[in-house]
């Protein structure tokens, strides 16, 4: 339960502090490539209905909802599957010897 508590949050934060770190440098940017790269980690599913010539969504909020909640998903989803690797690696080392049958 804590692992799933741990990847919603790190599903959260983690686009949030991209976000928060990666938009004060872009009006330093002047190169339309970069631009769109740095929009890429966060702004994917908006990118991936442009694409695709869906819009479903046609207010903001909506839009803002869906950004979210998709990228909850995947970065929560990523985070829930390596807090899962890292507890399998745990090991608590040789098992002790059995108790002797008689």
């Amino acid at each position: 339960m804590k692992r799933l508590a741990l990847s919603l949050v790190g599903g959260f934060l983690l686009p949030l502090l991209y976000t928060i770190v990666v938009a004060p440098l872009t009006p330093y940017n002047n190169n339309r490539t970069l631009d769109f790269l740095a929009q890429v980690p966060v702004r994917w599913p908006i990118l991936l209905l442009t694409r695709l010539h869906v819009f479903p969504f046609q207010s903001e909020p909506w839009q803002l909802l869906y950004l979210i909640s998709c990228n909850v998903i995947l970065y929560g989803s990523l985070i829930y599957f390596v807090l899962f690797a890292l507890s399998k690696r745990k090991t608590t080392g040789p098992l002790p010897p059995g108790p002797d049958v008689i």
